[in-house]
């Protein structure tokens, strides 16, 4: 305890004197046009990520899956002599559904699906930068069966024992304020052309193109229409209402495939390659201002009576912004991660460290304990979001974050130099983070963590990149002045988590 006093006490010292910089700027949005090549590559690989996830999911207790439904929609539009804007519209009708999956929701509706999936895929959509009328005819699907019912008598009859049992949880038939409402509408007639592309694509014998192969040809023709008309704010990989609702109810949020193909292919080339840098820069054979190379001892020996340790490296950090991050680290932590926190702080991000942990074979985990309570001061803004970057998958055996969800809302926990007590700890349910290369996971400062030791023969490697709101100012510099003189302890972090031995 006195020891964490004392490093404590350095840590607020080295504060008093840090230097203030101005704060960072997203780099892409500035640059990207409503339409180009890039908001479509964008779209597309949103899109195409969801049905390649989440698509063979059940179509709501019909004979077919999500997928399958919404191309066959999309091909009896085309089939009608619909415009590609409309085609687009059948295609991405029921995406609200993916959004639910997506987020982790089972389905609601007595199993039927996600609720008010029309209006959380409309408003998806126009965060994509669809036109207006998609979105229009996305929100409204659903109200056309409400309208049927209420115009068309038997109509409700005819309805699928599925759709049946939505139509209670959607509002039930239309009152006739309603339906007079909905036909003052000229695009009326469309959200009802909808419907019958909705109730004709469920069959489970139609043979369906690939997703990849309609999807962009549909995206390039629609956007092209309306590109003047546009001013939404471009994302790398938007986050829906239902990922929202998800992040404040749970303080994490796990994101399958979110790191772009280019880049999640080159991970473990990236990696290996700063990790020969980080040797060197121990070994004093390469200067890099500010980059912190950690190695810990591991036991490797366990058969014999003699203990044996092996000197391994266990973290770098501070590097996304030095020269050995400009060859992709930079472009995945100031790009698409950046603008993935910005969208949860809800206005712009600023990073404020960066890490990358390295636990080999028989390497140590991480007590019980929250990020906040080493960060979370007057002097370092109030609020930070780390997102974890897998560059190895991440399982119960080799060490996996393990999270308490939904404890981020209770303040800092009784801890002991930022170890929760056990008193405490006890009680936590918590939950293993299991993740493949690529997969992102945003958690909250303040949420309770931890970690077990690798048990297995293989690496796994993990980055995590932290994050405070634009509006607390930039405190990545004072951060790592002020840590550069507590490192001189031998510690590898302000709270002492880690379970294992430092050397250096």
């Amino acid at each position: 305890t006195n020891y964490y006093c004392v490093e404590r006490m350095m840590f607020q010292r080295g504060l008093r004197s840090a230097i203030r910089v101005k704060p960072q700027t997203l780099r892409f949005n500035s640059s990207i046009v409503f339409g180009s090549n890039t908001h479509v590559d964008f779209v597309e690989r949103r899109l195409t990520n969801l049905f390649d996830t989440y698509g063979s999911s059940d179509y709501i207790g019909e004979p077919i899956n999500i997928t399958q439904h919404s191309v066959q929609a999309m091909m009896i539009a085309k089939n009608a002599g619909e415009s590609p804007e409309i085609q687009l519209a059948a295609l991405l009708h029921d995406v609200g559904h993916l959004l639910g999956l997506e987020a982790g929701y089972e389905p609601a509706m007595d199993g039927c699906g996600t609720v008010d999936h029309e209006g959380i895929g409309g408003d998806f959509i126009r965060g994509l930068g669809l036109h207006d009328n998609i979105a229009y005819l996305t929100e409204q699907h659903v109200s056309a069966k409400r309208y049927l019912c209420k115009r068309n008598p038997g109509y409700e009859e005819s309805l699928t024992d599925a759709s049946k049992t939505t139509l209670k949880h959607q509002g039930g038939v239309m009152s006739e304020e309603e339906a007079t409402m909905a036909e003052s509408d000229d695009r009326w007639p469309n959200v009802l052309m909808m419907r019958y592309f909705d109730e004709a694509a469920k069959d489970p014998n139609m043979k369906i193109p690939n997703i990849k192969d309609i999807l962009r040809p549909l995206l390039e023709t629609s956007m092209d229409k309306y590109q003047h008309k546009q001013n939404n704010k471009i994302h790398p990989f938007l986050l829906s209402k239902e990922q929202l609702r998800r992040w404040d109810e749970d303080g994490y949020l796990i994101l399958k495939n979110a790191i772009p193909k280019e880049l999640s292919l080159k991970l473990n080339e990236l990696t290996e390659e700063l990790s020969a840098q980080a040797e060197l820069i121990a070994q004093k054979k390469l200067n890099v201002n500010g980059v912190l190379v950690h190695h810990e001892a591991v036991e490797t020996d366990h058969q014999s009576n003699e203990s044996k340790e092996e000197r391994r490296l266990c973290r770098i950090e501070n590097f996304c912004s030095s020269e050995l991050g400009q060859s992709g680290w930079s472009s995945i932590c100031f790009d698409v991660v950046q603008d993935l926190v910005g969208q949860l702080y809800r206005e712009e991000a600023v990073l404020f460290k960066d890490k990358l942990n390295f636990k080999g074979p028989g390497g140590a985990g991480f007590l019980s304990h929250q990020d906040a309570t080493a960060w979370a001061t007057d002097k370092l803004a109030s609020r930070h979001v780390s997102a974890m970057v897998a560059v190895d998958p991440a399982t119960k055996l080799n060490g996996a974050v393990q999270v308490a969800p939904g404890r981020h809302k209770e303040g800092i926990f009784s801890n002991e130099a930022g170890v929760i007590s056990a008193s405490i700890d006890d009680n936590m349910k918590y939950e293993h983070v299991l993740v493949q290369p690529g997969d992102l996971v945003l958690f909250d400062s303040y949420l309770p963590h931890r970690s077990d030791a690798n048990s297995t023969n293989d690496w796994r490697r993990l980055a995590y990149l932290t994050y405070n709101p634009a509006s607390e100012g930039n405190h990545r510099e004072s951060y790592y002045q002020a840590k550069a003189d507590v490192m001189q302890s031998g510690a590898i972090s302000i709270n002492l988590d880690f379970a294992g031995k430092i050397i250096d």
